[in-house]
């Protein structure tokens, strides 16, 4: 799956859940918590994605093309202020009189921000970055993903707090790597037979 398609679909699951986070009455505590809980992952997952792995490239293309960048610093600045609200949200006690106040807050700037990368950030990409390239970036998405989901699975069995968690952490980094590079591998071309000929004469 090419990056756009990933990062329009991460938009989709989060405008999801902050419709699930308002619809919700205020006596379902329980089930608020989770909520905003995967909310703030799944915000954090769209900025990790986007910051670490598609903007870069698409700066470095839109340098050399001379394509004007106010589009993605103005994303990087909505990033930043998305991080601090749904952060200031999650740590509100579920009983905070503002709660309701910082979850309207947060939905409008998640809302403009995803409104504003679907209509001018995203079709800029799209038009600056081959398709080949795009492919290899939602590759390498999916490789952070299950880097991710490795570390939590090893979170969940091993022992010890936080020093289990740094070498669940540690120990799923070493897992993604190999299946990266067995991955690459496993890519690789064989050399066509005319240039395999020309190896056996040397």
């Amino acid at each position: 799956m090419d990056a756009l398609t990933q990062v329009r679909q991460d938009h989709r699951k989060v405008e999801g859940l902050l419709e699930r986070c308002e619809r919700l009455d205020g006596d379902a505590h329980d089930e608020r918590a989770v909520l905003l809980g995967q909310l703030r992952t799944a915000l954090r997952h769209h900025v990790d994605q986007e910051e670490g792995i598609l903007y870069p490239i698409f700066r470095e293309r839109a340098r050399r093309a001379e394509v004007d960048l106010d589009s993605l610093d103005q994303a990087l600045e909505q990033h930043r202020l998305i991080d601090r609200l749904s952060s200031e949200l999650t740590e509100a006690g579920l009983g905070d009189a503002t709660l309701e106040a910082k979850l309207t807050v947060l939905a409008e700037q998640v809302r403009g921000h995803l409104d504003a990368e679907d209509s001018v950030l995203l079709t800029a990409i799209e038009d600056l970055i081959d398709d080949d390239t795009l492919i290899e970036l939602g590759r390498r998405m999916e490789q952070r993903d299950r880097v991710i989901e490795s570390r939590r699975e090893l979170a969940a069995v091993v022992p010890g707090g936080a020093r289990g968690r740094r070498v669940a952490a540690a120990l799923g980094s070493l897992v993604a790597l190999a299946t990266a590079v067995l991955a690459v591998l496993s890519r690789r071309r064989r050399p066509p037979p005319s240039a395999r000929r020309r190896l056996r004469r040397r």
